[in-house]
């Protein structure tokens, strides 16, 4: 490594929490603005109070997919496999792209278990469905690429990858889901 990398029982106290306060701060002021954005979505979820029951699963799944992919990225980073390079980058990134039929199976079952758990309308499963798929892809890419970002603007990949994933897909899950629902039930709000 390059000494960016926290070790977890070499790293002085000082390098290990000023490290790690400076991004938890930071994904602390992501979470403000995220749960300030879903609480000006009042007027859509009153009409269809269920969709509040979605947030939660749709934006973890992001997270999660993120993760999983950025650790796989940390982990050949680590083994030397890949490098800070564009044509490792590209590599990864293509070889993460099929990934996404894991967005599918995921979507394909969120919109089977809300169907039989809650009897929901086929706009409402619409939403969830494909909230669900656009976020687990997203994820996905987001997380290849965030351990080759932190390595550019040398930071430890495993200090920020899955938090910032998490909180990046917190943020941008609920702005796709609501996008599909202003999409497939706005006129709801008429």
């Amino acid at each position: 490594t390059d000494g960016t990398d926290l070790d977890i029982l070499e790293s002085p106290f000082r390098k290990m929490f000023s490290v790690r306060v400076f991004w938890l701060v930071l994904l602390t002021l992501f979470g403000v603005v995220t749960s300030t954005f879903v609480a000006a979505q009042e007027e859509i979820l009153s009409q269809v109070i269920v969709l509040a029951a979605f947030i939660a699963p749709i934006v973890d799944m992001g997270g999660n997919a993120g993760s999983q992919s950025a650790t796989l990225v940390i982990r050949a980073m680590a083994l030397g496999d890949v490098s800070l390079r564009w044509q490792d980058v590209w590599r990864v990134v293509r070889r993460e792209l099929p990934v996404a039929a894991l967005g599918l199976v995921v979507a394909a079952m969120e919109t089977v278990l809300a169907w039989f758990s809650k009897g929901i309308d086929l706009d409402v499963l619409l939403v969830v469905g494909l909230s669900m798929l656009v976020c687990t892809v997203l994820g996905g890419i987001i997380g290849v690429l965030l351990p080759f970002v932190a390595r550019r603007i040398g930071t430890d990949p495993a200090t920020l990858s899955s938090p910032l994933i998490t909180s990046i897909m917190d943020l941008v899950g609920v702005f796709i889901y609501f996008a599909f629902a202003y999409a497939f039930l706005g006129d709801l709000l008429q």
